[in-house]
């Protein structure tokens, strides 16, 4: 939110800015692919608003349905990856990413990302511990 008042986000033009920047912008191998989608008013305003719309759907995202918060998992990351590569900022991506999994895994969730999928894909039994296990039978003392 704090983008917004800025005159280049509003008007679309602030990624047009950043890749061009010499300190934080592409690196030159990406430049001139970078440079097509910047150098058109609809794509840099795409690429302006496009994080923008992410970001306010990530804050709101406590606020959606699981089914949703699964679908921004990759959109974060991917976002957060291009910011690396284009930035440079390997150790913010990082730490995002690292928020995100936090942000959008179940609230409660099991630490054992191997029963969340099970659990996922729908495979009987697998949100109980020891589901799937025959019943021990007691023996009176």
């Amino acid at each position: 939110m704090a983008k917004l008042p800025h005159a280049e986000w509003a008007d679309g033009t602030a990624l047009y800015y950043w890749v061009n920047n010499y300190a934080f912008g592409a690196p030159y191998w990406l430049r001139p692919v970078l440079d097509v989608i910047v150098d058109n008013p609809v794509g840099v305003a795409a690429m302006t608003w496009g994080p923008l719309a992410l970001e306010i759907a990530l804050a709101a995202a406590l606020l959606m349905p699981q089914r949703v918060r699964w679908m921004l998992l990759p959109a974060g990351i991917l976002f957060h990856l291009s910011i690396a590569v284009v930035m440079g900022l390997w150790s913010f991506a990082l730490a995002m990413w690292a928020g995100l999994l936090l942000l959008l895994s179940p609230l409660g969730h099991d630490p054992d990302f191997k029963g969340l999928l099970r659990r996922r894909h729908g495979q009987p039994g697998a949100a109980r511990p020891g589901a799937g296990e025959p019943a021990k039978e007691r023996v009176p003392a």
